[in-house]
Protein backbone atom coordinates (compact mmCIF):
# COMPACT_ATOMS: atom_id res chain seq x y z
CA UNK A 1 0.00 0.00 0.00
CA UNK A 2 1.29 3.25 -0.76
CA UNK A 3 2.13 6.71 1.19
CA UNK A 4 -1.54 8.28 1.50
CA UNK A 5 -2.03 11.32 0.00
CA UNK A 6 -2.03 14.95 1.20
CA UNK A 7 -5.80 14.95 0.79
CA UNK A 8 -6.41 11.56 2.32
CA UNK A 9 -3.97 13.14 5.53
CA UNK A 10 -6.17 15.87 5.79
CA UNK A 11 -9.32 13.52 5.34
CA UNK A 12 -8.62 11.53 7.96
CA UNK A 13 -7.90 14.79 10.33
CA UNK A 14 -11.48 16.30 9.44
CA UNK A 15 -12.93 13.16 9.77
CA UNK A 16 -11.34 12.52 13.45
CA UNK A 17 -12.30 16.09 14.53
CA UNK A 18 -16.24 14.88 14.45
CA UNK A 19 -15.60 11.39 15.86
CA UNK A 20 -12.62 11.17 18.57
CA UNK A 21 -12.80 7.35 18.46
CA UNK A 22 -11.37 7.87 14.45
CA UNK A 23 -8.50 9.98 16.25
CA UNK A 24 -5.77 6.82 16.58
CA UNK A 25 -6.48 5.58 13.07
CA UNK A 26 -5.95 9.50 11.86
CA UNK A 27 -2.57 9.86 13.34
CA UNK A 28 -1.66 6.25 11.79
CA UNK A 29 -2.45 7.41 8.43
CA UNK A 30 -0.77 11.25 9.09
CA UNK A 31 2.54 9.19 10.21
CA UNK A 32 1.96 7.35 6.77
CA UNK A 33 1.77 10.08 4.75
CA UNK A 34 4.77 11.85 6.66
CA UNK A 35 7.09 9.00 6.42
CA UNK A 36 6.96 8.22 10.65
CA UNK A 37 6.35 4.79 12.44
CA UNK A 38 3.95 6.17 15.00
CA UNK A 39 1.99 9.40 16.06
CA UNK A 40 0.33 10.63 19.38
CA UNK A 41 -1.49 13.06 21.01
CA UNK A 42 -0.23 14.27 24.55
CA UNK A 43 -2.77 16.08 26.62
CA UNK A 44 -0.25 17.08 29.82
CA UNK A 45 -0.94 20.28 31.22
CA UNK A 46 1.96 21.59 34.29
CA UNK A 47 -0.49 21.23 36.93
CA UNK A 48 -3.25 18.56 36.49
CA UNK A 49 -3.41 15.04 36.93
CA UNK A 50 -6.12 14.31 33.73
CA UNK A 51 -3.11 13.42 31.20
CA UNK A 52 -4.23 11.14 28.15
CA UNK A 53 -2.15 10.03 25.44
CA UNK A 54 -3.87 8.95 22.12
CA UNK A 55 -1.87 7.38 19.83
CA UNK A 56 -1.40 5.32 16.79
CA UNK A 57 1.32 2.07 16.91
CA UNK A 58 3.00 3.05 20.27
CA UNK A 59 3.23 0.08 22.98
CA UNK A 60 0.17 0.72 25.76
CA UNK A 61 2.76 -0.19 28.21
CA UNK A 62 5.33 2.16 27.94
CA UNK A 63 2.38 5.09 27.24
CA UNK A 64 1.49 3.87 30.88
CA UNK A 65 4.92 3.90 32.44
CA UNK A 66 5.87 7.19 30.23
CA UNK A 67 2.91 8.67 32.24
CA UNK A 68 3.76 7.63 35.76
CA UNK A 69 7.78 7.76 35.82
CA UNK A 70 8.85 9.97 32.82
CA UNK A 71 6.73 12.81 32.06
CA UNK A 72 9.66 14.99 33.66
CA UNK A 73 12.22 14.54 30.74
CA UNK A 74 14.58 16.32 28.84
CA UNK A 75 12.68 16.10 25.79
CA UNK A 76 9.59 17.40 27.79
CA UNK A 77 11.25 20.01 29.67
CA UNK A 78 12.44 21.64 26.50
CA UNK A 79 9.11 21.10 24.50
CA UNK A 80 7.11 22.75 26.83
CA UNK A 81 9.19 26.25 26.31
CA UNK A 82 9.09 25.75 22.86
CA UNK A 83 6.94 27.44 20.46
CA UNK A 84 3.19 26.92 20.12
CA UNK A 85 2.23 26.28 16.71
CA UNK A 86 5.60 25.41 14.73
CA UNK A 87 6.85 22.20 13.40
CA UNK A 88 9.84 21.28 15.66
CA UNK A 89 12.84 18.56 14.73
CA UNK A 90 14.24 17.01 17.58
CA UNK A 91 17.82 18.89 17.38
CA UNK A 92 15.28 22.41 17.39
CA UNK A 93 14.02 21.15 21.12
CA UNK A 94 16.92 19.32 22.63
CA UNK A 95 20.14 18.83 22.27
CA UNK A 96 20.40 14.64 21.23
CA UNK A 97 23.19 13.88 23.71
CA UNK A 98 21.40 14.68 26.50
CA UNK A 99 18.23 13.24 25.10
CA UNK A 100 20.40 9.91 24.33
CA UNK A 101 21.75 9.84 28.20
CA UNK A 102 18.06 9.78 29.64
CA UNK A 103 15.96 7.54 31.24
CA UNK A 104 13.01 8.34 29.00
CA UNK A 105 14.99 7.59 25.83
CA UNK A 106 16.37 3.78 27.65
CA UNK A 107 13.35 3.34 29.01
CA UNK A 108 10.48 4.57 26.21
CA UNK A 109 12.10 5.69 23.33
CA UNK A 110 14.76 2.99 22.65
CA UNK A 111 12.83 0.02 23.51
CA UNK A 112 9.96 1.24 20.19
CA UNK A 113 13.41 2.43 18.05
CA UNK A 114 12.82 5.61 18.33
CA UNK A 115 15.25 7.78 16.82
CA UNK A 116 13.94 11.46 15.63
CA UNK A 117 10.71 12.96 16.78
CA UNK A 118 8.80 15.56 14.64
CA UNK A 119 6.36 17.30 16.69
CA UNK A 120 4.10 20.43 16.84
CA UNK A 121 3.12 21.93 20.62
CA UNK A 122 -0.85 22.79 20.48
CA UNK A 123 -1.66 25.13 23.17
CA UNK A 124 -4.85 23.40 24.40
CA UNK A 125 -2.77 20.35 24.81
CA UNK A 126 -0.16 21.63 27.16
CA UNK A 127 -1.60 24.08 29.60
CA UNK A 128 2.23 25.18 29.81
CA UNK A 129 3.34 21.79 29.75
CA UNK A 130 4.79 19.45 26.68
CA UNK A 131 1.40 18.63 25.11
CA UNK A 132 0.92 18.31 21.53
CA UNK A 133 1.20 16.30 18.41
CA UNK A 134 4.26 13.94 18.29
CA UNK A 135 5.38 11.80 15.46
CA UNK A 136 8.15 9.16 15.99
CA UNK A 137 10.85 7.95 13.21
CA UNK A 138 12.63 4.59 13.59
CA UNK A 139 16.92 4.68 12.91
CA UNK A 140 15.77 3.34 8.77
CA UNK A 141 13.87 6.68 8.46
CA UNK A 142 15.87 9.78 10.38
CA UNK A 143 17.58 10.21 6.71
CA UNK A 144 13.82 11.35 5.38
CA UNK A 145 13.22 13.31 8.73
CA UNK A 146 14.07 16.81 7.14
CA UNK A 147 11.10 15.35 4.39
CA UNK A 148 8.88 14.11 7.38
CA UNK A 149 9.33 17.62 9.13
CA UNK A 150 8.76 19.68 5.82
CA UNK A 151 4.96 17.62 5.30
CA UNK A 152 3.98 18.03 9.11
CA UNK A 153 4.45 22.19 8.47
CA UNK A 154 2.04 21.86 5.39
CA UNK A 155 -0.18 20.41 7.68
CA UNK A 156 -0.20 21.55 11.04
CA UNK A 157 -2.36 24.30 10.75
CA UNK A 158 -5.37 21.24 9.69
CA UNK A 159 -3.85 19.86 12.81
CA UNK A 160 -4.40 22.39 15.17
CA UNK A 161 -7.92 22.98 13.62
CA UNK A 162 -8.73 19.61 14.06
CA UNK A 163 -7.56 19.09 17.58
CA UNK A 164 -9.63 22.90 17.96
CA UNK A 165 -12.70 21.27 16.46
CA UNK A 166 -12.69 18.30 18.91
CA UNK A 167 -12.14 20.20 21.82
CA UNK A 168 -15.05 22.26 21.03
CA UNK A 169 -17.50 19.29 20.59
CA UNK A 170 -16.56 18.11 23.71
CA UNK A 171 -16.54 21.47 25.66
CA UNK A 172 -19.33 23.42 24.30
CA UNK A 173 -22.61 23.39 26.12
CA UNK A 174 -25.94 23.53 23.90
CA UNK A 175 -26.99 26.74 25.20
CA UNK A 176 -23.83 28.10 24.21
CA UNK A 177 -24.14 26.91 20.51
CA UNK A 178 -25.14 30.66 19.47
CA UNK A 179 -23.60 31.52 15.85
CA UNK A 180 -21.21 34.54 17.34
CA UNK A 181 -20.08 32.19 20.33
CA UNK A 182 -19.68 29.47 18.09
CA UNK A 183 -17.56 31.03 15.44
CA UNK A 184 -15.51 32.51 18.06
CA UNK A 185 -14.01 29.41 18.87
CA UNK A 186 -13.48 28.46 15.28
CA UNK A 187 -10.91 28.83 12.83
CA UNK A 188 -11.07 28.33 8.75
CA UNK A 189 -13.66 28.02 6.65
CA UNK A 190 -16.91 27.14 8.41
CA UNK A 191 -20.64 27.90 7.56
CA UNK A 192 -23.44 27.42 10.36
CA UNK A 193 -26.75 26.61 9.35
CA UNK A 194 -29.96 26.44 11.47
CA UNK A 195 -32.88 23.56 11.71
CA UNK A 196 -33.83 24.21 8.32
CA UNK A 197 -30.38 24.48 6.78
CA UNK A 198 -30.35 27.76 6.29
CA UNK A 199 -27.18 29.89 6.67
CA UNK A 200 -26.81 31.57 9.69
CA UNK A 201 -22.78 32.97 9.88
CA UNK A 202 -20.13 31.62 8.20
CA UNK A 203 -16.45 32.58 8.94
CA UNK A 204 -14.21 35.32 7.17
CA UNK A 205 -12.20 32.23 5.17
CA UNK A 206 -15.61 30.91 4.36
CA UNK A 207 -16.45 34.31 3.07
CA UNK A 208 -13.33 34.50 0.94
CA UNK A 209 -14.36 31.10 -0.08
CA UNK A 210 -17.43 31.42 -1.07
CA UNK A 211 -17.02 34.90 -3.15
CA UNK A 212 -15.88 33.24 -6.48
CA UNK A 213 -18.10 30.17 -6.30
CA UNK A 214 -16.04 27.01 -7.74
CA UNK A 215 -17.58 23.75 -6.27
CA UNK A 216 -20.04 25.77 -3.66
CA UNK A 217 -22.34 28.10 -4.05
CA UNK A 218 -24.36 30.69 -1.67
CA UNK A 219 -27.97 30.36 -3.41
CA UNK A 220 -29.55 34.14 -3.02
CA UNK A 221 -33.03 34.01 -1.33
CA UNK A 222 -34.45 34.75 1.66
CA UNK A 223 -32.95 32.66 3.76
CA UNK A 224 -29.65 32.06 2.16
CA UNK A 225 -28.43 28.58 1.79
CA UNK A 226 -25.54 26.64 0.74
CA UNK A 227 -25.55 24.22 -2.14
CA UNK A 228 -22.47 22.19 -4.49
CA UNK A 229 -22.59 23.52 -8.00
CA UNK A 230 -21.90 20.27 -10.11
CA UNK A 231 -24.69 18.39 -11.13
CA UNK A 232 -23.07 15.04 -9.72
CA UNK A 233 -22.47 16.90 -6.27
CA UNK A 234 -25.61 18.46 -5.74
CA UNK A 235 -28.33 16.29 -4.72
CA UNK A 236 -25.38 14.05 -2.88
CA UNK A 237 -24.57 17.56 -1.07
CA UNK A 238 -28.42 18.09 -0.55
CA UNK A 239 -28.93 14.39 0.97
CA UNK A 240 -26.17 14.67 3.63
CA UNK A 241 -27.51 18.13 4.69
CA UNK A 242 -30.61 16.54 5.05
CA UNK A 243 -29.04 13.60 6.77
CA UNK A 244 -26.94 15.90 9.52
CA UNK A 245 -30.00 17.81 10.04
CA UNK A 246 -32.02 14.62 11.04
CA UNK A 247 -28.99 13.52 13.03
CA UNK A 248 -29.32 16.91 15.32
CA UNK A 249 -33.30 16.46 15.56
CA UNK A 250 -31.83 12.90 17.22
CA UNK A 251 -34.23 10.70 13.94
CA UNK A 252 -31.13 9.36 12.94
CA UNK A 253 -28.09 7.99 14.71
CA UNK A 254 -25.18 8.07 12.05
CA UNK A 255 -24.02 10.22 9.15
CA UNK A 256 -21.57 9.59 6.85
CA UNK A 257 -18.28 11.09 6.97
CA UNK A 258 -15.96 13.40 4.77
CA UNK A 259 -17.85 14.52 1.32
CA UNK A 260 -15.32 15.62 -1.73
CA UNK A 261 -16.95 18.92 -3.56
CA UNK A 262 -15.76 18.70 -7.16
CA UNK A 263 -14.53 22.15 -8.52
CA UNK A 264 -15.66 23.25 -12.29
CA UNK A 265 -12.08 25.29 -12.47
CA UNK A 266 -10.23 21.87 -12.18
CA UNK A 267 -8.77 22.90 -8.96
CA UNK A 268 -8.24 19.97 -6.18
CA UNK A 269 -11.56 19.12 -4.68
CA UNK A 270 -12.83 20.86 -1.79
CA UNK A 271 -13.48 18.88 1.20
CA UNK A 272 -16.69 19.27 2.92
CA UNK A 273 -17.39 17.72 7.03
CA UNK A 274 -21.32 18.51 8.28
CA UNK A 275 -21.19 18.23 12.00
CA UNK A 276 -24.75 17.93 13.40
CA UNK A 277 -24.94 19.90 16.74
CA UNK A 278 -27.74 19.53 19.68
CA UNK A 279 -30.63 21.31 19.82
CA UNK A 280 -31.49 23.91 22.48
CA UNK A 281 -32.19 21.50 26.15
CA UNK A 282 -36.21 23.10 25.97
CA UNK A 283 -37.46 20.87 22.77
CA UNK A 284 -40.80 23.09 23.68
CA UNK A 285 -38.76 25.92 22.04
CA UNK A 286 -37.41 24.61 18.96
CA UNK A 287 -40.04 26.19 16.91
CA UNK A 288 -38.13 29.58 17.51
CA UNK A 289 -34.66 27.81 17.75
CA UNK A 290 -32.07 30.96 16.13
CA UNK A 291 -29.23 28.81 17.70
CA UNK A 292 -26.88 26.98 14.75
CA UNK A 293 -27.87 23.25 14.25
CA UNK A 294 -24.94 21.80 11.56
CA UNK A 295 -21.20 23.07 11.23
CA UNK A 296 -20.37 22.81 8.13
CA UNK A 297 -16.01 22.71 7.63
CA UNK A 298 -14.97 23.62 4.43
CA UNK A 299 -11.22 22.33 3.57
CA UNK A 300 -9.98 23.64 0.77
CA UNK A 301 -6.53 21.32 -0.35
CA UNK A 302 -5.01 23.71 -2.54
CA UNK A 303 -5.25 27.00 -0.08
CA UNK A 304 -2.32 26.55 1.45
CA UNK A 305 0.05 25.36 -1.88
CA UNK A 306 -1.15 28.52 -3.26
CA UNK A 307 0.30 30.63 -0.16
CA UNK A 308 3.52 28.63 -0.41
CA UNK A 309 3.81 29.41 -4.34
CA UNK A 310 2.90 33.21 -3.55
CA UNK A 311 6.36 32.71 -1.14
CA UNK A 312 7.88 31.32 -3.79
CA UNK A 313 7.51 33.89 -6.59
CA UNK A 314 8.59 36.17 -3.46
CA UNK A 315 11.89 34.13 -3.24
CA UNK A 316 12.52 33.07 -6.70
CA UNK A 317 11.18 35.64 -8.96
CA UNK A 318 8.67 33.45 -10.39
CA UNK A 319 6.08 35.58 -12.91
CA UNK A 320 2.60 36.02 -12.19
CA UNK A 321 1.51 33.32 -14.63
CA UNK A 322 4.41 30.79 -13.51
CA UNK A 323 2.96 31.62 -9.89
CA UNK A 324 -0.16 30.14 -11.03
CA UNK A 325 1.19 27.25 -12.53
CA UNK A 326 3.54 26.52 -9.68
CA UNK A 327 0.48 26.71 -7.24
CA UNK A 328 -1.37 23.76 -9.47
CA UNK A 329 1.66 21.91 -9.81
CA UNK A 330 2.43 21.82 -5.87
CA UNK A 331 -1.14 20.84 -5.19
CA UNK A 332 -0.90 17.73 -7.10
CA UNK A 333 -2.21 18.41 -10.58
CA UNK A 334 -0.20 17.06 -13.21
CA UNK A 335 0.91 19.36 -16.64
CA UNK A 336 -2.44 18.37 -18.41
CA UNK A 337 -4.57 18.92 -15.91
CA UNK A 338 -2.79 22.27 -15.39
CA UNK A 339 -3.27 23.40 -18.75
CA UNK A 340 -6.60 22.38 -18.79
CA UNK A 341 -7.41 24.76 -15.40
CA UNK A 342 -5.51 27.70 -16.43
CA UNK A 343 -7.46 27.41 -20.20
CA UNK A 344 -3.75 27.36 -22.04
CA UNK A 345 -1.99 24.95 -23.79
CA UNK A 346 -0.04 22.34 -22.81
CA UNK A 347 3.32 23.42 -24.36
CA UNK A 348 2.56 26.98 -22.43
CA UNK A 349 2.49 24.63 -18.79
CA UNK A 350 5.72 23.02 -19.83
CA UNK A 351 7.43 25.68 -21.11
CA UNK A 352 6.18 27.41 -17.59
CA UNK A 353 7.37 24.58 -15.61
CA UNK A 354 10.24 24.45 -17.16
CA UNK A 355 11.45 28.20 -15.87
CA UNK A 356 10.08 27.52 -12.44
CA UNK A 357 12.32 24.65 -12.37
CA UNK A 358 15.40 26.65 -13.38
CA UNK A 359 14.62 29.42 -11.14
CA UNK A 360 13.61 27.16 -7.88
CA UNK A 361 16.97 24.93 -8.55
CA UNK A 362 14.69 21.69 -8.91
CA UNK A 363 14.08 19.06 -11.78
CA UNK A 364 10.72 17.75 -11.28
CA UNK A 365 6.91 17.98 -10.07
CA UNK A 366 7.70 16.04 -6.88
CA UNK A 367 10.79 18.10 -5.84
CA UNK A 368 8.61 21.28 -6.25
CA UNK A 369 5.73 19.95 -3.80
CA UNK A 370 8.55 19.03 -1.59
CA UNK A 371 10.42 22.29 -1.91
CA UNK A 372 6.51 24.12 -1.45
CA UNK A 373 5.99 22.23 1.49
CA UNK A 374 9.48 23.21 3.36
CA UNK A 375 7.67 26.67 2.89
CA UNK A 376 6.31 27.83 6.10
CA UNK A 377 3.17 29.87 6.04
CA UNK A 378 1.47 32.02 8.79
CA UNK A 379 -1.74 30.89 10.36
CA UNK A 380 -5.24 32.07 9.10
CA UNK A 381 -6.66 35.21 10.10
CA UNK A 382 -10.09 35.45 11.14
Amino acid sequence: MGRPSYSNAIGALYEASAQPELWSGALERIADYLGADSGMLLYLPSSRDDRFIIHGRLREDLNEFFLKHHTRNPYGFAFAHAPVGRALSTEMVVQKEILYRSAFYADILAPQGISQIIAVRHSSLSGEGPGGILFNLSAARANNADDALARLDGLKSHLSRAIDLTLLASRLPANQREPDQLLATVSGAVVLLDQHGSILRMTSDAERLLRQPDGLVVVKGDPLTLAAQTHEDSPRFAARLKQALAVARGEESSLEGLMQVERPSGRRALLVRMTPLPPPTLSPWNTFDATARVMVQIVDPQASTEAQAEHLRLLMGLSAAETRVAALLGGGLGLPETARALGVSLSTVKTHAKRIFHKADVHSSAALVRLLLSIPIGPSRQ
